[in-house]
Formats: C-alpha cells, sequence, structure tokens
C-alpha cells in the first residue's frame, strides 16, 4: 500500500506487460499519476504508484478483483484505457476456428465491457470520468485475413459511440484512439510486407510511435475535454 495523494489522477489500463501498454503506465506514473495494470503475465514494472495485477482480463471474476482493490486503495477511477487486445493470426474467414473466434472475442469485446462497466459505476460517484477503448487502422482498411480482428475492433467502436451518450449525463466520456501501426510485439507478428501495403494507404505511410498514442490521448483526457465524446481518432492519417 502506498501514500495516495488526490490531487492526482488514478489510470487503469489493461494489457500493461508489455507493448502499448506498458509505454502508457510508465507515462502516467512519471507525470506523477497512479496507475493499476493488469495483464496474463507478471511485470517488472516498479514503482510507488504502479499496482500491476496478474489476472486474465476476460475472466469477470479477475476483473472484478481489480475494481475491489481500486474501490478499496482510492475510492475512485479517473482514466479507463483499454488496451489488452489479440490478434491470434492472419486467416481468411473459412479457416478461422471456433475456439479462436471465441478467445479473440473474449479478450477484445468482453473484456473491454466487463471493464467499462465497471469503471462507470466508480466514475459516476465523482461525476467525472474518461473511457479510452483502443482501436486499430484495420477497422478503416478492411485487410484480407483480419476479418476477426477488425470485427473485434468495429464493434468496439461501435460500443463506445453508444455507451458516450449514456453516460454524459454522468460527467464521462467515452472516446476511441485507433492508433496506425506501432513497433509492438502485436506487429511484429504480422507479415511485415503486408503490413507496410497496408501502411502506404495512410498519410502518414511509416510506423507511427508510442508518443502519437499518448498525445492522443492526452487531449481527451482533459477536463477542458468534456465535450469530446464519442469520437474516434485514427493516428497515422488513416
Amino acid at each position: 500500500m502506498h501514500n495516495f495523494s488526490s490531487d492526482k489522477k488514478v489510470f487503469l489500463i489493461t494489457g500493461t506487460s508489455k507493448g502499448i501498454g506498458r509505454y502508457l503506465a510508465e507515462y502516467y506514473l512519471n507525470s506523477g499519476n497512479y496507475v493499476v495494470g493488469c495483464s496474463r503475465s507478471k511485470s517488472d514494472l516498479v514503482n510507488d504508484r504502479y499496482t500491476h495485477f496478474e489476472k486474465d482480463v476476460a475472466n469477470e471474476a479477475d476483473v472484478l478483483e481489480i475494481f475491489k482493490f481500486i474501490r478499496k486503495q482510492y475510492k475512485r477511477i479517473d482514466v479507463l484505457i483499454n488496451n489488452a487486445a489479440i490478434n491470434p493470426r492472419i486467416l481468411t474467414a473459412g479457416l478461422l476456428s471456433y475456439k479462436m473466434i471465441e478467445n479473440t472475442y473474449k479478450v477484445n469485446i468482453f473484456a473491454p465491457m466487463i471493464f467499462c462497466r465497471e469503471a462507470i459505476k466508480l466514475m459516476s460517484r465523482k461525476r467525472f470520468g474518461r473511457i479510452i477503448n483502443m482501436s486499430s487502422m484495420a477497422v478503416k482498411h478492411e485487410v484480407r485475413g483480419e476479418s476477426l480482428y477488425t470485427s473485434t475492433k468495429s464493434a468496439i467502436t461501435a460500443y463506445t459511440k453508444v455507451i458516450s451518450k449514456e453516460i454524459n449525463n454522468l460527467g464521462i466520456t467515452a472516446n476511441v484512439i485507433a492508433p496506425s501501426a506501432i513497433p509492438t510485439d502485436l506487429s511484429a507478428n504480422i507479415d511485415q510486407e503486408a503490413l507496410h501495403e497496408v501502411l502506404s494507404r495512410n498519410a502518414i505511410k511509416s510506423l507511427g510511435e508510442m508518443k502519437d498514442v499518448s498525445t492522443a490521448i492526452n487531449f481527451v483526457i482533459s477536463e477542458n475535454s468534456s465535450s469530446i465524446t464519442g469520437q474516434v481518432i485514427y493516428l497515422g492519417g488513416v
């Protein structure tokens, strides 16, 4: 347990063991905030203001344990960033197994919906909250072999737009950040020739940077951005 300063924000970020999630956890810790992170694996991120949960984000009981801690330790949550996602394989629709479809939807759709539900309950107490759901340029480009991953990201986009209308009167906004491809383990597992072909369709044809994501998030989580909700911000000129 650590001493809690109420003048800093409390962040909950999923998928913080690596990639964008790890970067965001470190970024907001460096800004003096408190971060609760989670992933299926352990994290070597050490900071007095960081708490890591080794949990399955698609397991409701695990998610409820995380929120139980947040309620006890902080009594509030200011920013939720649903970052955790999987893209198991690039396969045409006719080759997708039921298990692969089920697992991808559990992580990419069911999990963010559970996190949003619980976060809304906490955020509504303080009449303030910012929800960020991560999407992808794949939604715009409709890449062959990406039907499974793209459909989950399209679903989370639609979900975010709807909940933004349900929670605005509670002082909560919900937006989508959709990065271009950024160097991570997820993008490294994709066929690189195909990846660069998709990038060539963007205004910015090179890989994105981590700072692009944090800059966009900073814009929508500001207390002065209360009118920015239900929006999808595509990075890289998608």
